[in-house]
């Protein structure tokens, strides 16, 4: 398939890796679009570093596809591959080498000139490029690898855990960056353990776990997925009972004229049977991105005990 202006930037198509008995991903079907950023999240073990290296074509999918810009990874030519900027989760850098000297081996690489670029990110994130990388700490490594992703003005951008490490006001410098490229253009896939980062960064999030995708979905349609109470207030007592059949109620508790509703997706029914007993006031505590990950995964893992214990 040739690329196209509408290509996704990355695009998995029913993309299974299985590792003999055991299953890296399978049936995803995922994209990620230029300028966009797109969360990849899931716990340990949920497939997302064998997703990322089917991006880099670093192990062949079992089954399915995955295309860069409209073009089969298996078919990308070097200068595909060469536009992409990569964050490892754990960075593998010659430590005998001056920070400077990793740079100008990965432009070389990569067939770029970022004498340019160096020299600004290296400012940016006050990082000193004359230095043995053996004599760096965490943190300034993590910076260089940020600086070796983003050099070369990459078209799509794969980070996996990309602040770890970097203090406060680094994370900060680099949440700007990633937002100065997206709005270039670039595509962004952000694997990532912190869920503010995730929650500040990302249009879209993809959850993962035991290799399938259980949601891809925006942060407002992600944190509607979670569990939230509902505190409604009425002038007299009212009965829990009218509100336990109520879609998407999951428990009611009531404590003089007050009712706590727990409540998962759309809330408008419990508001308007609210409504007509008098409700005088509502107070909802909004879920985060965090507590929906977890309510997701929750109910998957829920939902695969069942199908297990049914089919017993």
């Amino acid at each position: 398939m040739a690329p196209t202006e509408v290509s996704p930037a990355i695009e998995f198509r029913s993309t299974a890796k299985f590792y003999r008995e055991t299953r890296g991903i399978e049936d995803v079907s995922l994209f990620v679009n230029f300028g966009e950023v797109l969360g990849l999240l899931g716990p340990n073990g949920a497939g997302k570093t064998t997703a990322i290296r089917v991006i880099l074509g670093l192990i062949r999918p079992t089954s399915g596809n995955v295309l860069l810009n409209g073009i089969d990874i298996s078919h990308a030519k070097d200068h595909v591959r060469s536009n992409i900027g990569y964050l490892p989760g754990t960075l593998a850098l010659y430590e005998y080498m001056t920070g400077l000297d990793f740079l100008i081996f990965m432009s070389r690489l990569r067939k770029k000139e970022c004498a340019i670029e160096i020299d600004q990110l290296s400012q940016r994130f006050n990082f000193d490029p004359s230095r043995k990388i053996h004599d760096l700490s965490r943190g300034n490594k993590q910076k260089l690898g940020v600086i070796q992703a983003f050099m070369h003005s990459p078209s799509i951008l794969v980070l996996d855990e990309p602040t770890s490490g970097l203090d406060p006001l680094m994370q900060k410098e680099f949440e700007n960056l990633v937002n100065e490229v997206r709005a270039k253009g670039a595509a962004i896939l952000l694997s990532s353990h912190v869920m503010s980062e995730v929650e500040n960064l990302a249009d879209r999030a993809a959850i993962l776990d035991h290799g399938r995708v259980l949601a891809c979905q925006t942060m407002t349609e992600l944190r509607s997925r979670a569990v939230r109470t509902l505190e409604l207030d009425f002038p007299t007592e009212v009965p829990t009972s009218i509100f336990a059949s109520l879609l998407g109620v999951t428990n009611v508790d009531r404590k003089d004229n007050v009712i706590f509703c727990r409540v998962v997706g759309d809330e408008s029914e419990v508001l308007r049977v609210s409504v007509q007993h008098g409700l005088r006031r509502v107070r909802s505590n909004e879920p985060n991105l965090e507590e929906a990950f977890l309510s997701i995964v929750e109910d998957n893992s829920t939902s695969n005990n069942f199908d297990s214990d049914h089919h017993a």
